[in-house]
């Protein structure tokens, strides 16, 4: 697997001139924080981060030709104890790589799910960041769907090939590394965005060492005053069952906000285990921040858990 990094690397490379440039580093991020209760979850309000408030690191230097080196860290936390909120520091990704503005690029490390990036997202009105679609269904888990994710957000130990051209995009991954002693991880995302139109596929397999796997299919558009959202997901765990995602929903530009609602539905082994009707309201106090409120009904969420949700929360970026 190292080989067919080094080629890809050297491939970018050969079509580079030789010469020297100041390298440039960005800092990013954004804060989020909600108060509220979230379906299929214990009851009683808590204080909570959804869309997973971050601080970044990223920066590119010319290399000539064409050819930037580039690296990407990010760190996610929890705003309400300031505490990282898994084992992993930089969980939104840590790469190294190489870009080409002709051949792509190429990023070794910690980085998106391609099948993530170019598909389910976009499914989503909410951004996946409120309980709109907190149980993140499009990407084949959540607290609906038992036993685990099929789908990935990110991909440890990984190489990625992106490359867009015209409308057009693409991307593939796979770790360099067996998960447990199993199988390689890999996906595959294609996308094609063209004015108010984008259309995302993704594909992926053994994200835990199995033979689980997960396909979607995502797309919007939008008509000015109001745009769609649209999203499908299936596949099969480890035992053969079967998963499956439908998404739908609409952002309508209300004054200097917008009115959000989508319906989430998921079913496990023919047995529908999500109903989720979700509206909610965004209102940008700037570019950079906003406030928003929601409310979410989940008529399938088992006995003793929220079936209604809400959400009243803030959001500031960086």
């Amino acid at each position: 697997m190292k080989s067919y990094a080094m080629v890809i690397a050297a491939a970018l490379a050969g079509g580079a001139t030789a010469s020297w440039a100041q390298s440039s580093v960005t800092i990013f991020g954004f804060m989020e924080a909600q108060v509220g209760r979230q379906t299929q979850q214990a009851p009683g309000t808590q204080m909570f981060d959804m869309g997973g408030s971050r601080i970044g690191f990223k920066g590119d230097e010319d290399l000539g030709g064409g050819l930037k080196a580039q690296f990407y860290l990010e760190h996610r936390f929890d705003p309400d104890t300031g505490l990282t909120n898994s084992g992993t520091f930089w969980k939104g990704g840590s790469w190294v790589g190489l870009s080409s503005k002709d051949w792509g690029s190429v990023k070794l490390g910690r980085w998106w799910s391609q099948a993530f990036l170019k598909s389910q997202y976009a499914a989503d009105p909410f951004g996946m960041g409120t309980l709109g679609e907190g149980t993140y269904g499009s990407v084949g888990c959540g607290p609906a769907f038992r036993g685990g994710c099929l789908g990935a957000f990110w991909v440890n130990n990984s190489i990625t090939y992106e490359h867009s051209v015209g409308g057009f995009s693409f991307g593939t991954q796979v770790s360099a590394e067996r998960v447990g002693g199993g199988k390689r991880p890999w996906n595959v995302g294609v996308s094609y965005g063209d004015g108010p139109f984008y259309v995302g596929a993704g594909h992926e397999r053994s994200n835990d060492g199995s033979s689980e796997r997960w396909s979607t299919l995502a797309a919007t558009y939008d008509f000015g005053a109001a745009k769609l959202h649209a999203g499908y997901g299936t596949g099969r765990d480890a035992v053969g069952t079967s998963r499956k995602n439908i998404l739908a929903g609409v952002n309508v530009p209300v004054g200097a906000g917008a009115l959000i609602a989508s319906i989430d539905l998921q079913d496990q082994g023919g047995t529908r285990v999500e109903q989720l009707v979700s509206v909610g309201y965004k209102h940008f106090l700037s570019k950079q921040t906003n406030v928003f409120a929601v409310i979410a009904n989940d008529n399938k969420a088992p006995a003793g858990t929220n079936k209604t949700g809400y959400a009243l929360g803030v959001f500031h970026a960086f």
